[in-house]
C-alpha cells in the first residue's frame, strides 16, 4: 500500500509540526509506504493534489484540520486524472470536525492509521458550491453570516487553539446584526431576517460544536441550521447548547434538509466552508451523493 500524505505543519496553530515525527513512525510501524509532502502556504495542498499522478497511490490522506481536508478535497476534484482512490484524514489540526463523523469521540492517530491499514472504505457525500466566478467542494459544513464572521476572527487567532472559535463567538456577539436572505431549496422559497445559516454535511464544526445533530455524511442531503433574529442575551443563552445539540430545539433555530439550495442576499456575504473563508453570495449549493470514498 502506498499513500500520498499531505501534511500541514501549520495546522493547529503550528502545533501539528510537533506531531510529524510521530506520524511518520506510526506509518512505518503499520508498514504503510508514504510519499510525504509538507504544505508551505494557504492553497498549497490544492495545488499539490491537483497536479499529482494519483494513479501511483492507493489512497490520499490529509494530515491537518478541516481546512487541510478542504484543500485536499478541492485538489482531488480539480485533478484531471479523476482516479477513484479513497481519501483519509489524520486529525492534527484545530477543529478536526469531519474526523468525528469517521471515528466518533476519538482523536487517536493510531486508530485513523488502522483504518488506512485495513483498507476498508465507505462512500460519503460531498457538497458542491457554485457562484458566477468559482466552484468548490466541501465535506463538513459551510457557514453564512455570523458564522463566517466568527471564522474570520478565529482564523486570525488560531494560536489560542480550540478556544479561538469561542473567542470569535464572544467578539461577534457584541457586534450582533441581522441581514435579509432569500433561500430557495428544492423548489421552495424562504425570505428571512437572519443571523446565520450553516449548510452541514457532517454533525460537528469547530471541533466539539455539535452544530447539526441530525446530519449524516451519507444521506444525500444538506442539513440547514438557521438562526433567526434574536437578542444578544438570547444568543448567549442559546450558544452553550451547541455542545449538546439542544440549540436546535429552541424557538430561535429552524432546521431543514435539502438537496439543492440557492442563496441570495442584498449585499455580498462571505462563506466559510470547513472553517476557511472562501466564496461569497449569491451562490448555488448542491449535495453530490456518494461523492468520494473515505477510509472508514
Amino acid at each position: 500500500m502506498k499513500i500520498l500524505l499531505i501534511f500541514n505543519p501549520q495546522a493547529g496553530g503550528g502545533k501539528a509540526s510537533q506531531k510529524l515525527e510521530n506520524v511518520k513512525n506510526l506509518f512505518t510501524a503499520a508498514q504503510i509506504d508514504i510519499e510525504l509532502i509538507l504544505t508551505e502556504y494557504r492553497g498549497h495542498a490544492t495545488e499539490i493534489v491537483s497536479k499529482s499522478d494519483l494513479s501511483l497511490y492507493d489512497g490520499l490522506v490529509a494530515a491537518g484540520g478541516d481546512g487541510t481536508f478542504f484543500e485536499v478535497l478541492n485538489g482531488f476534484f480539480r485533478n484531471e486524472g479523476k482516479h477513484d482512490i479513497p481519501l483519509g484524514v489524520l486529525p492534527v489540526g484545530t477543529g478536526n470536525s469531519l474526523a468525528q463523523d469517521i471515528i466518533e469521540n476519538n482523536d487517536s492517530l493510531e486508530d485513523f492509521i488502522k483504518l488506512i491499514k485495513n483498507g476498508n472504505t465507505r462512500a460519503i457525500d460531498v457538497i458542491k458550491v457554485k457562484n458566477s466566478s468559482q466552484e468548490f467542494y466541501y465535506a463538513n459544513t459551510m457557514g453564512l453570516g455570523y458564522v463566517s464572521d466568527v471564522n474570520i476572527t478565529a482564523n486570525g487567532i488560531k494560536f489560542f487553539g480550540k478556544i479561538a472559535y469561542t473567542l470569535g463567538v464572544l467578539y461577534h456577539t457584541m457586534k450582533l446584526r441581522t441581514y435579509p436572505v432569500k433561500i430557495t431549496y428544492d423548489d421552495q422559497v424562504l425570505n428571512l431576517n437572519n443571523v446565520f445559516i450553516s449548510f452541514s454535511n457532517s454533525r460537528y464544526t469547530g471541533g466539539n460544536y455539535f452544530l447539526a445533530p441530525a446530519a449524516k455524511i451519507d444521506d444525500g442531503l444538506i442539513d440547514l441550521i438557521i438562526v433567526n433574529k434574536l437578542s444578544r442575551i438570547n444568543l448567549l443563552k442559546t450558544f452553550p447548547k451547541i455542545f449538546t445539540g439542544k440549540h436546535v430545539e429552541t424557538r430561535f433555530v429552524d432546521t431543514l434538509k435539502a438537496k439543492n439550495i440557492k442563496i441570495e442576499t442584498q449585499s455580498k456575504k462571505f462563506l466559510s466552508p470547513d472553517g476557511e473563508i472562501f466564496g461569497q453570495t449569491p451562490v448555488e449549493i448542491s449535495c453530490m451523493a456518494n461523492g468520494i470514498r473515505v477510509f472508514s
